[in-house]
């Protein structure tokens, strides 16, 4: 019975975080090499991506100072309010989302409620997880904008020992309020539609900054504002703001931070982020208290399950189709209509393609040459795009059949009609992607119509092919043991997928480089390869196409019944 006592809360503490220590020190001691190697590779290039988002920062700053003149200190202010006005809204919707995972879904909750723990301990090691779930990539990649405002300004090492407290203070305080309404929406609805709420809510919010930041048209801090339009171009780069927010506080604090005499200024307002932090410390925990237990406990109950009634129509359109290959496309196509948690994907997709095309028709053209050679490397930039699109949907197809693909395996049907289904499922979608990103942006810039016909067969043939080697490759370093989708593109098996995806588009564009160059070059007179240079380009883009699409395939087909080992 003794060990049925209450373990205090110091202890309690130590054991539920040092396990956590011990389990990632453990990735290090037993997994070998791979774990060392695959590391150093991510650690370099975060290294290498925090460098560039300094320079980009330091560039920005340099412009502002260089171009606006007597606007630059009022610029600096809307820049950084506009940095923590982002950082904290992104900070509240993605940490709804991690607080749903790590208070309600996690593996180990069920465990740990049954341990004599502390609950005040348990209530701080699953926040603190929730808050480095939510908000490690803001605090990494946050962090370099205001190193490289504190260098263009000469600031020195006093700004930095003032700013980070702030900062610290300012990715707090969205994080509790994510979690405290988590909670209380968990408590009032079923945990899978918090989940797909969350979902939506997300990524429509997310897509709508990406499109409104850019159709801001932030390039225009690089351009030169005649003087007429100077106040036009303050009104139209300002940022809402209000005297109650966090994020003006804080902009407050770190602006004045840089003045001399303006102490008590960043003193006043990171009293008031204090006093914040800590109300929402406590509104936080008294919801916890109140409300936890009957989320979890309602989790069960309150899944939605489907009685078993009439087939659908999308069911019996099955019986149309091929036996097998047909009712494995009709699983997929149920699966993610039915699931919102991919379909509200598409927000981020339709963000893209807007973009896409926006750039196109604000990208400056100049002559036939320039504007042909614009298209051409255009065609590379979509199958970077398509590469993208492929190891975040295509990658993971296999590894999300989880326990289930023993059916599959089982089943007296050929393994090669299941990856047919999934290569359908998956090419079709990407095809009709691949076709509007080449055909809008080659029909904005105004390339020539042979050019448009080149130009929409390679990317068509790009997506027939990257669908095939992610897929392949998706079998040959299949993830089964996933707690989040978005952990299997992040595997080594999806950073080897995305080298190799990006190594095809490169080839080819070497290939298509001979017909192109010949295409446009020969009308200006100027010295143009000959056809059969053109042709072996065009036959080398159509073999490597081919063999792309098909060896990562039988090679998944010849790793079938060895994923166990």
């Amino acid at each position: 019975m003794a060990s049925l006592r209450r373990v205090g809360f110091v202890r309690s503490l130590s054991l539920l975080l040092g396990y956590r220590v011990r389990e990632f020190l453990n990735l290090f001691l037993f997994r070998g090499r791979r774990i060392w190697g695959w590391s150093a590779s991510v650690l370099l290039l975060g290294v290498l991506f925090i460098w560039f988002d300094y320079l980009f920062f330091a560039k920005l700053i340099v412009a502002i100072q260089e171009r606006l003149e007597f606007l630059a200190p009022y610029m600096l202010q809307q820049l950084i309010h506009t940095l923590f006005l982002s950082f904290f809204g992104l900070l509240a919707l993605s940490s709804m989302a991690s607080a749903v995972s790590g208070y309600y879904m996690s593996r180990e909750i069920p465990f740990l409620i049954t341990t004599p723990v502390s609950p005040t301990a348990f209530i701080l090691q699953r926040s603190w997880l929730v808050f480095m779930q939510s908000a490690w990539m803001i605090l990494v990649f946050g962090t370099p904008p205001f190193f490289a405002y504190a260098n263009r300004l000469g600031l020195g090492r006093d700004f930095i020992t003032g700013w980070f407290p702030v900062f610290l203070l300012l990715v707090l305080i969205p994080v509790l309020i994510g979690s405290a309404l988590a909670i209380v929406l968990m408590s009032i609805l079923p945990a899978s539609r918090v989940s797909q709420t969350l979902s939506f809510l997300s990524l429509a919010v997310g897509a709508l900054i990406v499109i409104l930041f850019r159709m801001s048209r932030p390039e225009r801090l690089f351009m030169d504002v005649p003087e007429e339009q100077v106040m036009d171009f303050v009104r139209a780069m300002s940022v809402p703001e209000s005297p109650l927010m966090p994020t003006s506080w804080a902009t407050a604090a770190v602006v004045n931070l840089g003045l001399d005499g303006s102490r008590d200024i960043y003193f006043l307002n990171l009293l008031y982020l204090v006093a914040a932090a800590a109300g929402c410390a406590l509104l936080f925990y008294i919801v916890f208290r109140l409300l936890y237990w009957r989320g979890l406990s309602s989790i069960e109950e309150g899944r939605i399950r489907k009685s078993p009634g009439s087939i659908t129509r999308m069911e019996s359109s099955a019986e149309r189709l091929p036996p097998v290959i047909g009712s494995y496309l009709i699983k997929d196509i149920l699966i993610f209509v039915r699931d919102p948690a991919r379909w509200t994907q598409l927000f981020l997709l339709v963000a893209l393609v807007v973009l896409y095309v926006y750039n196109a028709r604000s990208f400056p053209m100049g002559g036939y040459f320039y504007r042909n050679l614009v298209a051409f490397l255009n065609l590379a930039i979509s199958g970077f795009v398509l590469s993208a699109l492929c190891v975040r949907f295509v990658f993971p197809s296999v590894s999300l059949e989880g326990r289930s693909l023993w059916v599959t395996m089982a089943a007296p049907v050929p393994m090669r009609k299941f990856f047919l289904a999934k290569y359908i499922f998956a090419s079709i979608p990407l095809c009709l992607i691949s076709l509007l990103l080449s055909l809008s942006t080659n029909l904005v810039m105004r390339v020539d119509g042979h050019m448009i016909v080149l130009f929409t067969g390679a990317s068509l043939a790009m997506a027939l092919a990257l669908v095939g080697l992610n897929l392949g490759l998706g079998a040959v370093f299949p993830h089964f043991r996933y707690e989040n989708e978005a952990q299997i593109p992040a595997s080594p098996g999806g950073v080897i997928a995305m080298i190799l995806s990006l190594t095809y588009v490169g080839f080819m564009v070497i290939f298509l480089a001979a017909p192109v160059y010949r295409f446009f070059a020969e009308p200006m007179g100027m010295s143009a390869l000959t056809r059969g240079d053109s042709i072996a380009g065009l036959t080398g883009a159509a073999v490597l196409s081919v063999v792309t699409a098909i060896v990562p395939v039988g090679m998944g087909l010849n790793r079938v019944g060895h994923w166990e080992k």
